[in-house]
């Protein structure tokens, strides 16, 4: 004969009774001295199945995690669901009111689970905050979250057999199932390398590799790149058009550029600490992820506060010219400076906060003329004519010419030639405040390559005799 148990328990074979026709055979175990004939029934194995999305969680952000359930062929009564977060990991129970989520966050919450049929599913939606990841050398870095599910079931054929009233009701039989989801060791996405290089008038190109941490590929929903003064991404400076919607799968490096420009920095502009590029991603859920990363291009910038600093100074520029390549040693030599006085007159300002008239320079406003000197010191001349004298910015020039003489004081090839210098001349009527802001002028100037100088080969002299009274 055939018996199919609905509980887990032991039994044994107590009596048994056989008809047949008139006849009736009974069996009575308590009155034999055999061994009885024994089973123990183990619960049977469980159909249900639990799944847990998504795969992972990105650290520092509030995701959505789902739990379906699904009692595939058995008979649920009862259970409940509990989710576990590790250090890092806050869940909130399902279904809580979004004004009061803030004070709903812990360490765990239990949900209830109800009856369900066979082939039924019960999905659960909660949220789960990730705090960003500190790593601890040596240590675990690893978030996690349990999602542990507990619950009284029957067999598929409890309730036929129950209600044919071949078997008693009996209690139901438990089981314990589980899953975990863990954070990302890293952020989604790391700046692999970032550089920029000038090009052009005031124009910086930025390159940015961006490397993806994630299991599941991520689609590219948003970018920004935030530049900290001087530099601002031009309107039509993002060359990455093409990634948008593009899924980057784990491992793959995406590469993105920018065309920025240098500009003036107003007092009333918002100023960012260091350059950032935030990237927004997009799972297959539709959820976004904000990715804030920051960006390292300290070289250029440290070489843009350089050409700052210089163009603060006032550079004027100059190209000394000699009206011919050879000479003698004590001959005189015509030289002449070509003066470019353009940057003192239209100063390149990018930030001012004492002078504020655009279009003029310091000394113009100040009301100082500029002093010039040509000097000989530690060169191979002598210098005469007028080397020294004033320029007054009253006619408007911005080029002149400064003519003078250069005697060679030795032979050979001489590379080393007189200096122009010029610096700002005090004006009775100028305001000694802004004479003592006065900055320095820096003159580049840019010299012959050599001149060669000979020495004498011939001379013409007038001998006299010792007593020349007598004539």
């Amino acid at each position: 004969f055939k018996w199919q148990p609905m509980t887990y328990n032991s039994y044994v074979l107590a009596s048994v009774e056989i008809q047949w026709k008139e006849a009736s055979f009974f069996y009575d175990s308590a009155l034999l001295r055999k061994p009885m004939i024994g089973l123990h029934i183990q619960p049977s194995e469980p159909t249900q199945l639990i799944e847990l999305n998504p795969l992972f969680l990105i650290p520092g952000h509030v995701q959505n995690v789902r739990l379906v359930f699904n009692s595939v062929s058995d008979i649920i009564t009862e259970g409940f669901v509990k989710f576990i977060c590790s250090d890092g990991l806050q869940v909130v129970p399902p279904k809580t009111d979004p004004s009061k989520l803030e004070e709903s966050w812990s360490n765990e919450c239990v949900v209830p689970l109800g009856s369900c049929e066979p082939g039924k599913r019960i999905v659960i939606t909660t949220l789960v905050k990730s705090a960003p990841m500190k790593h601890v050398e040596g240590g675990d870095n690893v978030q996690t979250m349990k999602a542990k599910v507990e619950t009284l079931y029957h067999h598929k054929s409890y309730s036929e057999v129950v209600t044919k009233g071949h078997e008693p009701k009996s209690r139901p039989m438990k089981t314990l199932l589980e899953a975990m989801v863990t954070t990302l060791d890293r952020p989604a996405l790391t700046v692999d390398d970032a550089d920029a290089f000038m090009f052009g008038d005031d124009r910086v190109m930025v390159n940015v590799s961006l490397q993806c941490n994630t299991p599941v590929p991520f689609y590219i929903k948003e970018w920004n790149l935030d530049l900290p003064p001087p530099l601002v991404v031009e309107d039509d400076g993002d060359l990455n058009k093409g990634i948008f919607r593009h899924a980057v799968p784990e491992g793959e490096v995406l590469l993105m550029g920018f065309k920025c420009i240098r500009t003036s920095v107003s007092d009333d502009q918002p100023l960012s600490e260091r350059p950032i590029l935030r990237v927004v991603l997009q799972d297959d859920f539709g959820k976004t992820f904000l990715q804030v990363l920051p960006i390292n291009l300290e070289d250029i910038y440290k070489q843009l506060r350089k050409e700052d600093m210089y163009a603060e100074i006032y550079n004027a520029t100059a190209e000394l010219t000699c009206s011919v390549e050879e000479g003698t040693v004590g001959h005189p030599v015509p030289f002449s400076y070509k003066l470019n006085l353009q940057s003192l007159m239209l100063p390149k300002r990018r930030k001012s906060n004492n002078m504020s008239s655009a279009g003029q320079s310091i000394a113009s406003e100040v009301g100082c003329p500029i002093l010039y000197t040509i000097i000989s010191d530690g060169s191979d001349w002598i210098v005469s004519g007028k080397i020294q004298g004033l320029i007054d910015f009253a006619s408007g020039t911005e080029t002149l010419t400064l003519q003078f003489r250069g005697i060679p004081t030795q032979s050979g090839i001489l590379r080393n030639f007189p200096e122009l210098l010029l610096k700002y001349l005090p004006s009775k009527s100028a305001d000694k405040n802004l004479v003592d802001m006065l900055p320095p002028i820096t003159v580049q100037c840019r010299n012959p390559d050599y001149f060669k100088s000979m020495a004498y080969t011939t001379s013409t002299s007038l001998a006299v005799p010792a007593g020349i009274d007598e004539f």
